[in-house]
């Protein structure tokens, strides 16, 4: 059966999606740009991007989707602009807060959004009966977008669409957010469907398998109402059904002069972030690992094409269907309810003046600066994890704590001569026999991955937000009693990295906490809040 007049509505998503590789950093005449030339195909529904909360502003305009920019907009009359809310977000200590969504949509800032899709894991559902009457008060039309369709059992799917038409909601999407539906399961999907729901379907179909279209066009064949898609398919980790792609096989859209200019535009942006299907996406599909995994791990410089391997057959060990990078470290690699003491920091670090070297260009570029300076000064250099910097002679110590970071620099520890500090009492015992470093001059300071934006330094282990071996660094210098403590190489992140933030917010914590709002780098740096000291100066 074709789809070529198949009547259907088509939503285009890309900046909402898409901003999960450049960070939501769109301009305001770029976004313009893009209304307009989205418009030019017959498009006439545009999801322009999330609504998340604005207390800590860290992402670009597209993440928030404020009144401000709303407004600004030239939008055309007939081009119905909407926002997505994740209802995870809604939540405080697991309780669900019907006030964190009024606080996000509102009249203040609903103006020119003409809908809302709230995007749900199975159990959150059942906590919208309220949110659902509000935004309907406020003249919205309500999506239910219902994450990983492929996990849902049918008698929880069953109660989930009887909840949902109980409180008048008439149109759900399916979101493949595993990237694994297969032809075969949709079809069953679907005939559950026609049993059991009478309002309009949506399928938001990711690309991991390649099976976007595919499954796209079976959905339209069985009279789903609306397909998500995105320009050059940008979207979360390989991305989704590309725009380009569905408007060929249907007479209701077309491409335009106006359109292949701005899908020209997010070429430029593909050849630049990468995203597209993969055999690691095909991996993270057939093993139920959620793409934010994967895309987090081919972005990550740390990582080198060997270690992808080894990091993906550890994730597939453990359930990684929903991305919670804390609790998965946690959960399968360290040992979370208790910290073996083993070693203190003070026995070689009290008293020393120290400097930390980072992974940044800065350092690279001055080397023989900072090698003078260390021996000029007698400095007592930690290094973070295995990175290839300065005269190998002039480090002391290097500091590891990520557990992936371990697994995959296993061999590579072997040929340094310098000793490691390794929180190897909070692996678990799987990963300790797996990386066999028994031979190696180790000190086991411990460590505990909470995933909250706090951290606490004790004598013989430290409590950190996440596995950056920077805040492992500096909670050594705190408990050892370091005389001072200097950075090198920690250069900073463009705002268009989605991962800018995590290194700038672990360092804000330590200095405000343990340093009094003082800490050195003696190479450039685009975190403002350090002291940046030249090496000349």
């Amino acid at each position: 059966m074709s789809i070529k007049n198949i009547k259907f509505r088509l939503l285009d998503c890309t900046l909402r999606d898409g901003g999960y590789y450049n960070n939501w950093n769109f301009t305001k005449p770029f976004i313009q740009d893009y209304i307009n030339k989205v418009h030019s195909t017959g498009i006439r529904y545009v999801e322009l991007g999330f609504r998340f909360n604005e207390d800590n502003q860290k992402r670009g305009l597209t993440a928030y989707t404020n009144k401000n920019l709303i407004q600004s907009l030239n939008i055309p009359k007939n081009l119905n602009i909407g926002i997505m809310v994740n209802v995870g977000d809604l939540f405080e200590n697991d309780k669900f807060k019907n006030k964190n969504l009024e606080k996000l949509v509102n009249k203040n800032n609903t103006k020119k959004i003409k809908f809302i899709r709230l995007a749900c894991h199975h159990n959150e559902i059942f906590y919208l009966k309220k949110s659902i009457k509000y935004l309907r008060s406020l003249n919205l039309k309500v999506f239910v977008n219902i994450m990983q369709i492929t996990e849902l059992d049918y008698k929880k799917f069953k109660k989930i669409l009887i909840f949902l038409k109980k409180n008048k909601i008439s149109i759900i999407y399916l979101a493949d957010s595993l990237g694994c539906l297969k032809p075969p399961q949709f079809k069953k999907i679907i005939s559950f469907l026609k049993k059991n729901w009478q309002g309009e379907i949506g399928i938001h179909a990711h690309n991991n398998l390649n099976l976007a279209l595919k499954n796209s066009k079976i959905a339209l064949q069985n009279n789903f109402q609306w397909i998500d898609s995105t320009i050059t398919g940008m979207g979360r980790g390989p991305g989704n059904l590309k725009t380009e792609d569905i408007i060929k096989f249907t007479t209701n859209y077309k491409s335009t002069k106006e359109f292949k200019k701005i899908e020209n535009s997010f070429c430029k942006l593909q050849k630049f972030y990468n995203w597209g299907p993969n055999k690691y996406y095909r991996f993270a599909a057939v093993n139920k690992i959620h793409p934010s995994y994967i895309q987090k791990i081919l972005a990550d410089r740390r990582y080198k094409l060997s270690d992808y391997s080894k990091i993906l057959k550890s994730l597939a060990k453990t359930n990684t269907k929903k991305y919670n990078p804390y609790k998965l470290i946690n959960s399968a690699n360290f040992i979370s309810s208790k910290i073996n003491k083993k070693w203190s920091p003070k026995s070689i670090l009290k008293d020393k003046n120290i400097l930390i070297l980072g992974p940044g260009k800065n350092l690279k570029v001055n080397i023989k600066k900072i090698e003078k300076q260390i021996i000029k000064q007698n400095l007592y250099v930690i290094s973070l994890n295995t990175f290839y910097s300065i005269n190998e002679k002039l480090i002391k110590l290097r500091a590891i704590c990520h557990p992936f970071r371990i697994t995959s620099d296993s061999t590579k520890l072997r040929k340094f001569n310098c000793k490691f500090v390794i929180p190897i009492s909070s692996f678990s015992k799987s990963l300790r026999n797996s990386i066999n470093l028994k031979n190696k001059n180790i000190y086991d300071y411990g460590v505990l991955i909470k995933g909250v934006s706090s951290v606490l330094v004790r004598d013989k282990y430290c409590i950190i937000p996440n596995p950056l071996a920077i805040g492992y660094a500096l909670s050594l210098v705190i408990s050892g009693k370091a005389k001072s403590v200097k950075l090198a190489g920690f250069d900073g992140y463009e705002k268009s990295d989605p991962d800018y933030d995590n290194t700038e917010e672990l360092l804000k914590i330590f200095i405000k906490k343990y340093f009094k709002n003082k800490l050195i780098s003696l190479t450039k740096t685009k975190f403002n809040f350090l002291n940046y000291r030249s090496i000349n100066g």
